[in-house]
């Protein structure tokens, strides 16, 4: 099933919008205050134009609670109460979201690369419950979003993430978002049977 919603009931050109920031994650720890820092830019920006008067926001860490306590204190910090209370503003992971929306949706990475090789492989498909809820993490936190999706990374996919990874095929789908229904409609035209489609999508959704 895949719902869509009507071409143009939405007040954004744009619906998925990925914003890469020269951030860095400190060591070992699960923050990163460069891109907490442009959430909440991005947000007070938003916040300035009519298009986003009457918008709900909310924003997602992807990688544990401590960058969500960091954005919390900042946007406490920088948005007067009465505001908001009016964009009904929630800041979580992906499981703070569940059955929840909101307009629109800040997600931050977290993730940085120091290092001259890239970042270990988050596939989401490892054995047992740790792949699994890697893959329903990104799936809440993607499906969020009413209106307009905001990746906030600190990450050149194409460098930093081996292919399959789960942040780089949330980056690659942000960097072109009709790049795969075009695929699709390529493999269409040139597949002989309906099974050799079906066999060519499934080999480049996984990159």
């Amino acid at each position: 099933i895949k719902p869509l919603r009507e071409a143009g009931s939405s007040p954004f050109k744009t619906a998925v919008v990925p914003f890469r920031i020269n951030g860095i994650r400190k060591g070992r720890s699960k923050m990163n205050e460069e891109e907490a820092d442009a959430i909440v830019a991005l947000m007070k920006a938003c916040m300035e134009h009519s298009e986003y008067a009457n918008k709900t926001f909310g924003v997602i860490s992807m990688l544990g609670d401590d960058q969500v306590k960091l954005i919390n204190r900042k946007l406490a910090d920088s948005i007067p109460l009465a505001e908001y209370e009016k964009h009904q503003i929630l800041c979580g992971n992906a499981s703070n979201f569940q059955g929840d929306e909101r307009d629109v949706i800040f997600l931050s990475l977290v993730d940085s690369n120091e290092s001259d090789g890239p970042l270990t492989m988050a596939s989401g498909e490892g054995q047992g419950a740790n792949g699994k809820s890697m893959k329903q993490r990104y799936n809440v936190a993607v499906s969020r979003a009413k209106d307009q999706l905001w990746i906030v990374h600190s990450l050149d996919y194409s460098a930093d993430l081996k292919p399959g990874d789960m942040r780089r095929r949330l980056l690659e789908y942000a960097s072109d978002p009709q790049a795969l229904a075009n695929q699709s409609g390529t493999i269409d035209e040139a597949a002989d049977s309906p099974f050799e489609a079906e066999i060519a999508k499934a080999l480049i959704g996984r990159g």
